[in-house]
């Protein structure tokens, strides 16, 4: 019996793509050859065995088999085994992107891990719309406000969007593309907010119930105006001791803005400063930034209001600390344009919410005015 052999080497043809092994006998003489064809598969290179010279396969009819497998892979047509690329694998290359394109990209990095563990292995071809109808009701039933949830679902998209447009995945439509998963609806008109005595009381019992995390949060939430995202990705670079002033990076949602630092705040971010472990002004326990308020500090403000947890749009939360802090300006008299710079508003008409606060100068002069006549 004929031993057979064939060499590991192999050799180029004049086509691109295409190469043969040859087949030797036991005297080393090269009586067969095999054709193989090489091509990119979402960017991994694979290898083909066509046939042997012996059989009839000839360098045309390898070419033309090339073409063809091209020709699929170019329409999503996978050729081999099924490439499989995971939501995370995905995430890692966005967020690699997002680094150098999004200032808010830590937000978006901590808000993966947080709030897609279930979801890191699916292919990303099993991820239909109805996942994302499931996340979004479970999000709602756990507590997230409609736009955190928003947020969440956005997120998702922007990260199969970058999939999509980067050829990571060829002939696929994004799941929540306008249409398929219905965003839940938000009222950005809450104005529910606290009156003096009750913000004392919630800082008072917060302290007193040992919970320094939701009380630091809640002074620097309440006495700066700012929204739970700002204050979560303070870095040490954004407080100015000397001139008493906290720096707010601008984002997609506000103006940068410099808002000054009262006593109270002072002693918490010196306290802060002193027990300092992350350049995070209040870091997350392992460093990292801060993607919610804790959980007791909302269980604290329904025990202390009553009937908080049935107000509807009216229910004090933790953005309410925000409204809490235009309130008070605004019933202070300070004027709504000095109100759009401190919550650094992008337009006027979303601080005009605030306006009907403001004591309103027009009637007492139209009184003077028109009651002397």
């Amino acid at each position: 019996m004929i031993k057979l052999r064939t060499l590991s080497k192999k050799m180029p043809t004049k086509d691109e793509g295409i190469f043969y092994k040859e087949i030797v006998n036991e005297n080393d003489k090269v009586v067969d050859k095999i054709f193989l064809i090489r091509y990119r598969e979402n960017y991994s290179d694979k290898q083909m065995t066509i046939g042997k010279f012996s059989e009839g396969i000839r360098l045309e009819f390898c070419k033309a088999k090339r073409i063809e497998i091209l020709n699929k892979i170019k329409h999503g047509e996978y050729v081999g085994k099924k490439y499989k690329i995971t939501f995370y694998e995905v995430f890692k290359k966005y967020i690699q992107w997002a680094q150098n394109n999004k200032k808010t990209w830590k937000q978006d990095d901590n808000a993966f891990e947080f709030h897609f563990k279930e979801l890191r292995n699916f292919d990303l071809r099993h991820l239909k719309p109805e996942v994302f109808e499931s996340l979004k009701q479970k999000k709602l039933e756990q507590g997230y406000k409609p736009r955190t949830v928003q947020y969440i679902l956005g997120l998702a998209r922007q990260i199969i969007n970058y999939a999509i447009n980067n050829d990571l995945i060829l002939n696929y439509t994004n799941p929540i593309s306008k249409g398929k998963v219905k965003m839940p609806v938000y009222d950005n008109k809450q104005i529910g907010f606290l009156t003096k005595d009750q913000a004392k009381k919630l800082l008072e019992t917060l302290k007193e119930n040992k919970y320094p995390l939701s009380y630091r949060l809640t002074v620097l939430l309440l006495y700066s105006g700012a929204r739970f995202s700002e204050v979560a990705s303070l870095t040490w670079d954004d407080i100015d001791f000397n001139n008493r002033l906290i720096y707010f990076k601008s984002n997609k949602n506000g103006n940068d803005r410099k808002v000054y630092i009262p006593d109270v705040a002072m002693d918490v971010l010196n306290d802060l400063y002193n027990e300092k472990s992350s350049n995070f002004v209040i870091p997350s326990r392992n460093g990292k930034q801060l993607i919610q308020m804790p959980k007791q500090w909302q269980k604290t403000v329904d025990k202390l209001l009553p009937n908080n947890d049935k107000a509807g749009k009216y229910r004090i939360t933790v953005h309410s600390l925000r409204h809490t802090h235009a309130s008070w300006m605004a019933i202070s008299g300070i004027s709504i344009l000095h109100i759009k710079e401190q919550l650094g508003h992008k337009k006027l008409d979303m601080t005009m919410r605030y306006s009907h606060l403001i004591p309103n100068e027009r009637h007492e002069s139209t009184q003077v005015i028109f009651d002397s006549l």
